[in-house]
Formats: C-alpha cells, structure tokens, sequence
C-alpha cells in the first residue's frame, strides 16, 4: 500500500522559522515545472497567522495552500486547506506571482467564512472547500475569475498545474516565492487505481513522467483543463514527483454545490 498524503502544508508550519534557504539557494522550478512566465490571473495564495518561531516570534501570514478565484467573492480550494482553522486567521492574497514578503506586488483580502463540503472525508472524498472573502475581487488585466467544469474529464487531457508548493521530492525547507507551473497530463481513473491509489468517481489522476508533479503547498491550487478549472489539488505520495500519480478532487462533480453556496 502506498503512503499518501495531502499537500497542505499545516503538519510543517512548525518547521517555519526553524528551516531557512537564501535566495541563491532557492530552488527554481516546480517538481518539473518552471517559473510562470504570465500572470495566472485565477491563481491565489491562501495564507495563514501563525507565530514564526514556536509561539517566541511575530505573528507573520505564511503561504499554506493554493485556490481559485471563481467570483467576485468566491474562492475554490481543498478541504483540508481549510478543515479546524478559524476564519479570522485565513487570507487569501491575489494579483501576484510573487510571494516575497508574503504579498510583494499582490492585494490582501481577510478570509469571511467557508464552507467544506459535507462528505468530505480527508484522503478519501470530496476534498472541496468554497471560501467568501470580506472584500470584493478587484479584476483587471491581472486578476480574472476562471469558470469551473460541468464536464467530466477524461484520461490523455493536457492540463496546467499551477502552485507555490515544494520544488524538490522531500518537503523540507522553505516553498517557492515564485508562481510555478507544469503542463500535466491526465490519465484514467482505471489507471490511477492500478498505479496504486484507491479513487473514486469524484476524483481525478494526472501522471505524466517521473520527476513532475505537486508537492506540499500546493494543495487547494488550480487544475485547468480546456480553460477551466477541473481540477482540485488532493494529495498524493509522501514524496513527490517519484512516479506515482498526484490525485485531484473533480470539479464537475461539485458544480452544483459551489452554485448553491455563492450567496
């Protein structure tokens, strides 16, 4: 059996502070991606206060997952990205690719309230979250809502994956600043459970070569698929980009749910 694991970054935020990389250090490119080159105007960093050094330190707003920007007001993102954490101490930063400092050129909005799906169950289903920020999204040529599928994906689709998460297989360290991306590929759900994960029809597989794919901090972060949004990041290996499959949560199987819950 394979160990599988979500890609929030919750279980290393006690590490933060602890674990530093200088700038040179820094690794450049996704587990197999590269640095996004263009805005990905749909693309935010949920964000969350914690202190910066065992309770000693700051409070400081630190990047924990990724998501998408569906409405004025509205954000899609995992689950467990959101699961036990109270609203107040979530933000979502918007309008950068560029997390330095935790914002750099980006706008910060405080979280409202969410809402998580009410069959989710970690690691196993509908690993879906609809989050309402306080203010409004200001859209411009850098900041643009992306419209989520009504429509079941199949295998051999091109995709783009998008996200801050690690950029190397083991999850040490500190994330990207930079918005990273990878054209990913989709495979069947038959073939993602042969590969050794037990998915089910609300889920959907990329795998396209050893060495790419999500790692921690990208969970919650944009599949797109045919310009839409088709995919959730789920959770995957305990190592990432080591050629097993990253699994997703099927948008198309919630499209309905997130209609309701945009009041």
């Amino acid at each position: 059996m394979k160990v599988v694991q979500s890609f929030s970054l919750i279980y290393l935020l006690a590490l933060y502070g602890l674990v530093t990389a200088t700038a040179d250090e820094e690794q450049t490119k996704i587990v197999g991606g590269d640095i996004a080159k263009e805005p990905v105007p749909y693309q935010i960093s949920l964000q969350v206060l914690i202190n910066s050094f065992y309770g000693l330190g700051p409070e400081t707003w630190t990047h924990n997952c990724g998501g998408s920007i569906i409405a004025p007001y509205y954000v899609v993102s995992a689950a467990h990205c959101l699961d036990g954490i109270e609203a107040p101490r979530m933000s979502i930063v918007y309008g950068t690719n560029d997390l330095r400092n935790n914002s750099s050129k980006g706008t910060r909005t405080l979280v409202e309230s969410y809402k998580i799906h009410p069959d989710y169950v970690e690691l196993n289903r509908s690993d879906i979250g609809i989050i309402r920020v306080v203010d409004q999204f200001v859209f411009n040529e850098v900041v643009q809502p992306i419209s989520y599928s009504a429509e079941e994906v199949a295998g051999g689709v091109s995709c783009l994956l998008t996200g801050w998460g690690y950029t190397m297989p083991i999850r040490f360290g500190r994330t990207p600043k930079d918005l990273q991306e990878a054209q990913v590929t989709t495979i069947t759900n038959e073939e993602c459970n042969n590969r050794g994960f037990a998915v089910n029809p609300t889920e959907i597989c990329t795998f396209t070569r050893i060495g790419q794919g999500a790692c921690g901090g990208d969970s919650g972060g944009p599949l797109v698929c045919k310009n839409q949004v088709s995919g959730v990041v789920s959770y995957g290996t305990r190592f990432c980009g080591i050629g097993s499959p990253d699994v997703f949560t099927r948008v198309s199987e919630f499209k309905t749910w997130l209609d309701e819950n945009q009041l």
